[in-house]
């Protein structure tokens, strides 16, 4: 028989994250409290998979002791403006990092992904500094979901393979520091040799497992 994709629980869903979602190959569905403005169905999450309860944090209870085994819910995601019950019980279901948030990138570690490439990140021979932009992303299960790409103001509007070289690069790097879940904002700098990174922090999104043998 053919397991259905695998599904996402959105707390705080938007059109762009149910979007990303989407186009990584997994399943978007929504929570929201009853009485409440069906925040899932605005942003592309049909009704037939929008779960509706006057107490969200209890459905999140009950989905984690397998009592709604039924939806198949595989993994939660929540943005940190989720209500502070349900954001708790979120946080109780992810393992604490021991990392400070931050990662500056090594050139060693990362000489065979920048095509060893000399020069700096940060440069573009005599131009002086390079532009830089920022990519959000969430990860689920070791998938890199492509939130949005800021573009800075000083250089002209990119097209498709610009934007596709940038996604390319970030997802590649994600791959490389072992990035399997949560939030991820990411600065690269826009060089003549293509995008090289230059930061990348921690954002607020949390990312839990509802699957067999996770710790509740």
């Amino acid at each position: 028989m053919m397991r259905h994709p695998r599904r996402v629980l959105l707390l705080t869903p938007d059109a762009g994250l149910v979007r990303a979602v989407s186009d990584t190959g997994l399943e978007a569905w929504a929570l929201h409290r009853s009485g409440g403005t069906p925040s899932g169905a605005d942003h592309g999450v049909p009704p037939e998979r929008t779960l509706t309860d006057e107490d969200p944090a209890r459905t999140l209870r009950e989905l984690a002791a397998d009592v709604g085994a039924e939806h198949g819910i595989d993994f939660v995601l929540c943005g940190g403006d989720a209500e502070p019950a349900v954001l708790d019980f979120v946080r109780g279901l992810v393992p604490p990092r021991a990392d400070t948030g931050t990662w500056l990138p090594d050139r060693a570690e990362l000489r065979q992904l920048l095509d060893d490439s000399p020069a700096p990140p940060t440069a573009t021979g005599d131009d002086g500094p390079a532009p830089v932009c920022h990519v959000d992303t969430v990860s689920v299960d070791g998938m890199h979901l492509l939130l949005d790409i800021s573009w800075p103001d000083s250089v002209a509007p990119f097209g498709a393979p610009e934007r596709g070289g940038v996604r390319e690069m970030v997802r590649s790097v994600l791959d490389l520091i072992g990035h399997e879940s949560g939030g991820m904002r990411t600065s690269m700098a826009l060089t003549a040799d293509g995008p090289r990174p230059v930061e990348m922090t921690r954002t607020p999104f949390l990312v839990a497992s509802l699957t067999a043998g996770t710790t509740r």
